[in-house]
């Protein structure tokens, strides 16, 4: 009987492990076998590549997901976020989403793809925001980033710290244990991560589900390089310039200026009548929103800012 039951056990984790989980927004999961989604009628896509000056033409065979997602009536969501089977996560605005074509992709140059993987594919936009392995979507309504209560300067804080070499499971790289500054930041034991990076990407992760063991490599330009274990290597971010934990934030000093196109990529309510207080060792300074935009050198040796 014993071994009946664990049996059974086995059978569903593997009918699980080959079925996309999609969540919607109001918690419920719907399963879709990937053999049962194998079986739909397909259509050819063609998309192009540019690699190390090489560009891939691939031919691949899927049925659109976007159509196909409409048609489970799975009720309105305002994000979807996509989660492949080793946490690669991709999350997209129900606007931006609704702007694209995409595809569930099953085989490539007419070869199915091995153990019923599935493969989600936007043609227009960049390879990272693919997903391969798809196993679980995310129907989520839309909740405001709540603006930090207040701001640090990511370079001025992370010397508070000991600079490391060799932070395990990393090797050849010195830098800091992401868990010391998050334990700072926020004493809850789950915390909600907001990351941005210099060239636009935006993350928004849990520690320590996704960051547990995570470190922010220090580069000989003094540039922060996010790198995590628990994530695979396409989700690390590169010259991190941005890291919000729950009400606290780290801002670099060079990006304070950017901090109106910052709030509305993080939908923070703002207004004309925003002022900073802004927090020396000695004194501090009101001043009106754009001003202080216009004259960043005023933050400089800051303890932090608060914007009201």
């Amino acid at each position: 009987m014993k071994k009946y039951i664990c049996l059974l056990i086995l059978l569903e984790v593997i009918v699980f492990l080959t079925a996309l989980e999609i969540i919607d927004s109001k918690g419920i999961s719907h399963i879709y076998d990937n053999a049962e989604l194998y079986k739909l009628e397909t259509q050819e896509l063609k998309t192009t590549r540019e690699k190390d000056g090489i560009v891939r033409l691939n031919n691949w065979q899927g049925f659109r997901f976007d159509i196909w997602l409409k048609q489970q009536k799975l009720g309105d969501f305002a994000t979807i976020r996509f989660e492949s089977s080793d946490r690669y996560l991709v999350t997209l605005e129900k606007s931006e989403f609704d702007s694209l074509e995409s595809y569930i992709v099953i085989a490539q140059d007419g070869i199915p793809f091995e153990e019923y993987m599935l493969r989600l594919i936007f043609p227009t936009l960049r390879e990272m925001q693919w997903i391969k392995g798809l196993d679980r979507v995310v129907l989520e309504n839309f909740h405001p980033l709540i603006r930090p209560t207040r701001f640090f300067l990511l370079q001025d804080t992370l010397k508070k710290y000991t600079l490391q070499k060799d932070l395990k499971p990393f090797v050849n790289i010195e830098g800091y244990y992401l868990s010391d500054v998050l334990m700072d930041l926020s004493p809850a034991e789950e915390k909600k991560v907001i990351l941005y990076s210099r060239d636009g990407l935006k993350q928004s992760l849990t520690y320590p589900l996704h960051l547990q063991g995570a470190v922010l490599e220090k580069t000989p330009e003094d540039l922060y390089n996010l790198k995590s274990p628990q994530i695979p290597g396409g989700m690390w971010m590169k010259d991190l310039v941005y890291l919000q934990c729950d009400n606290y934030a780290l801002i670099s000093e060079d990006s304070i200026n950017q901090l109106i196109r910052l709030a509305k990529i993080l939908h923070w309510e703002t207004t004309p009548e925003m002022q900073f207080r802004i927090v020396y060792k000695d004194s501090e300074e009101l001043m009106n929103f754009t001003d202080a935009l216009a004259e960043p050198q005023v933050f400089r040796g800051a303890l932090y800012f608060e914007i009201f």
